[in-house]
């Protein structure tokens, strides 16, 4: 029988080898889940893709371990969309979910200590009363980091130890929790039970309308999303899912909107959801690009940064592809037009020998 405390500490870091323990004790199938732990995996998720922030202060012990049970329900859930942006997204919420219970704590180095000490981190409590605790720069450089500030630039480094107060150690084990999530997606879904299967589809096509909705208001003007080549369309997907966008995938999406003659301005905000964003950096990076009038690189290159969703694509060039399918798009819109001025034609010609 598990005290309130353990089922609090694994229900705050559902993450954890505390959590997984309980969960493995409980031994319960998929098709034997209760009712309330599907419902609550599938609240996760839905507040994962929507980037709702997911924290409940629970105190009974059955709704703690409903909790605790319907993480890993949940990550089935994520896995089954196939969707590495929700991957993100969910890791992120998780991760950011711990981060605050950490902060809400009485007792926040205790806890941060408990958390460390579960994750299998090496720390020590050094004699500088600047610091928290130091840990192997091995150690610390083995969580990459989406956080700023938690750059070693940033941090104080002595004799292959780096040091940190309560707050930045309480930011390391945030992107350690986000690294140890993300890195465990996806999970196999082979076999999944008829209602999880429908469950998950249902999610994911929500998922996929929202994110399409989202890609549709980005865009104003004459830009026309939805004739996006795939890797751009990916590119652009990861990039407001929060995801860290390698230096080449920047330069490809960054290139092609402009290219397109989407103003500075909007894909200046688009960046904004980068979590490495530095607004001078990539403003200095948008004006050399307009400047220099950088073509997007070919299709070839993209496909050689592993860029390239969709392996029947045949085009040369993504631009060559956005101006075909605007082409095409014109093409049944004209022809669109001529079919409903000839049965405009034809009504009033009836409508004539009426009279």
């Amino acid at each position: 029988m598990h005290t309130v405390q353990q089922l609090l500490f694994a229900q705050h870091f559902p993450f954890t080898q505390a959590s997984k323990h309980i969960v493995l004790e409980e031994n319960l199938s998929l098709e034997d889940l209760p009712e309330n732990v599907v419902e609550r995996a599938e609240l996760m998720v839905v507040h994962a893709f929507k980037g709702k922030e997911y924290s409940f202060e629970l105190k009974q012990s059955e709704l703690l371990l409903q909790e605790i049970l319907a993480f890993p329900v949940a990550k089935i859930l994520v896995s089954f969309t196939a969707d590495s942006g929700l991957y993100s997204r969910f890791s992120a919420m998780v991760a950011n979910s711990g981060y605050i219970f950490l902060g809400n704590e009485k007792d926040k180095g205790k806890q941060a200590i408990s958390l460390a000490s579960d994750f299998g981190i090496k720390f020590d409590f050094p004699e500088q009363k600047d610091f928290f605790v130091s840990m192997p720069l091995q150690d610390y450089l083995s969580v990459p980091f989406r956080d700023e500030n938690l750059k070693l630039v940033n941090q104080f480094v002595s004799h292959g130890l780096v040091f940190l107060d309560l707050n930045n150690f309480c930011r390391f084990l945030r992107e350690k929790a986000y690294f140890t999530v993300i890195s465990s997606l996806p999970v196999p879904v082979t076999g999944l039970p008829k209602r999880l299967q429908k469950i998950a589809t249902n999610l994911k096509a929500a998922s996929k309308a929202r994110e399409e909705k989202i890609f549709k208001q980005a865009f104003k003007g004459k830009v026309a999303p939805e004739a996006f080549p795939p890797c751009i369309a990916q590119l652009y997907g990861q990039l407001v899912s929060g995801q860290k966008l390698p230096h080449m995938a920047n330069f490809t999406l960054a290139t092609f909107l402009n290219s397109i003659g989407m103003p500075k301005a909007q894909i200046l905000a688009l960046y904004k959801k980068s979590p490495n964003f530095n607004e001078r950096t990539t403003s200095y990076q948008l004006d050399r690009i307009a400047k220099q009038d950088y073509a997007p690189p070919s299709c070839d290159k993209i496909k050689a940064y592993g860029y390239c969703p969709d392996k029947t694509c045949n085009r040369k060039h993504p631009m060559g592809f956005y101006r075909g399918k605007l082409r095409s798009a014109q093409k049944a819109e004209d022809a669109k037009k001529a079919v409903e001025k000839k049965a405009e034609e034809k009504k009033a010609k009836e409508k004539a020998a009426e009279n």
